[in-house]
């Protein structure tokens, strides 16, 4: 009888002890999402859920709970910020942000998801002692709403549009005979591969285009390249973020807040001979918007001719009307040629730019849409 008691409480304890393991999280699908949406998180020991909050604000739908998944509703009043499980054996705290959406939809044309970006007033370009000479002087910019595309324009989008208009794909890149660096690796992205029809090449960004291609592109997708103002308001927010994922650049720290993992960049990729990535491969590194590889994977081009800052304010500034030069923006998995001078942590910076003629393509130039059409 004793042994059956000592057996049977060894047995509860072994309960209670399972019931109090901490929860983990693995992963978020999606990482970003409108008020209303459901989500679902995967990790260990989720079973036994009490509470899901997203910065402070309780979920008030739970369901579908197993060990190893649940889903949950974002609530209302919900804000960016970090999404924390807590169940009877503990409290998980996701490792980066979950973004609120401000307004989600798809592009019937091209089926890339939009972004919406509320109309706002905010200082483009750098302040005196950080950046580059031509980000400054930094000024007062005011926007109208606007759509931004999630991620780059794929592989296969890009495809999608030389099918409908006979438009001519890029070259397919040749890594041992065409990159311009003397160290060479079998990882590229392009290596092995015969053409841009190969399956694993979808959901990375297209490369090698111009701007004129990817002008062609917008056209025919009924939507525009984003200018600069756009862009770099998409990728900074009204914090003025030295990177999509935060940090506050001043003279004594000019890269305040670089983090190598959170995004496409030579050290994760070019150094050890990789190259581009499947769009939205750092969830972590994604802007205040929901924008994705907004820093590095690839370069993108912006719709303005490229031109000098003035101090004066201005609003939804387009550009110069003509130009030698057009702006990328963005950092990429590489170096390369377009910006040698810089490190990743320099080139990455959202206020960061490039001047660059438009007829230029390369392995690290992609491009990502935008439209004026009206918000949600």
């Amino acid at each position: 009888m004793l042994k059956s008691l000592l057996l049977l409480l060894l047995l509860c304890l072994a309960g209670t002890f399972a019931w109090a393991v901490a929860p983990t999280i693995t992963t978020i699908v999606p990482t970003c999402a409108v008020v209303g949406t459901v989500i679902t998180i995967t990790g260990t020991n989720l079973d036994k859920v009490t509470a899901v909050t997203f910065n402070g604000i309780a979920a008030k739908t739970i369901t579908d709970n197993t060990a190893t998944a649940l889903k949950v509703t974002v609530p209302g009043g919900a804000t960016s910020g970090k999404l924390v499980v807590t169940t009877a054996g503990g409290t998980v705290t996701n490792s980066y942000d979950f973004i609120i959406l401000f307004g989600l939809k798809t592009n019937a044309k091209d089926n890339a998801e939009m972004l919406w970006v509320p109309g706002a007033t905010f200082t483009m370009g750098s302040a005196a002692g950080v950046g580059n000479e031509d980000e400054h002087p930094a000024h007062q910019v005011t926007l109208s709403g606007y759509w931004i595309y999630q991620y780059d324009v794929t592989v296969a989008q890009y495809r999608a549009f030389c099918a409908a208009t006979k438009h001519k794909l890029p070259h397919f890149p040749q890594p041992i005979v065409d990159y311009p660096f003397t160290h060479f690796d079998t990882n590229f992205s392009w290596t092995s591969k015969t053409g841009w029809d190969e399956p694993a090449l979808q959901q990375h960004p297209i490369v090698k285009v111009s701007w004129f291609d990817a002008k062609a592109y917008a056209d025919w997708a009924g939507v525009t390249l984003p200018i600069e103002a756009q862009w770099e308001y998409a990728a900074r927010g009204p914090q003025g973020n030295n990177y999509p994922w935060g940090g506050t650049a001043t003279k004594d720290d000019k890269y305040n807040g670089w983090d190598v993992t959170k995004c496409v960049n030579c050290d994760n990729s070019g150094n050890i001979g990789k190259s581009t990535w499947p769009v939205g491969s750092f969830p972590a590194g994604a802007s205040w918007c929901g924008a994705q590889d907004m820093a590095g994977n690839v370069y993108q081009w912006c719709g303005d001719y490229y031109g000098v800052y003035t101090a004066v304010a201005v609003t939804d500034p387009i550009g110069p009307a003509t130009g030698d030069f057009c702006v990328l923006r963005g950092g990429s998995w590489s170096l390369g040629n377009i910006d040698e001078f810089h490190s990743d942590r320099s080139a990455d910076r959202s206020t960061n730019r490039i001047n660059i003629d438009p007829s230029v393509s390369y392995y690290a130039i992609g491009f990502r849409c935008a439209s004026l059409a009206p918000g949600p």
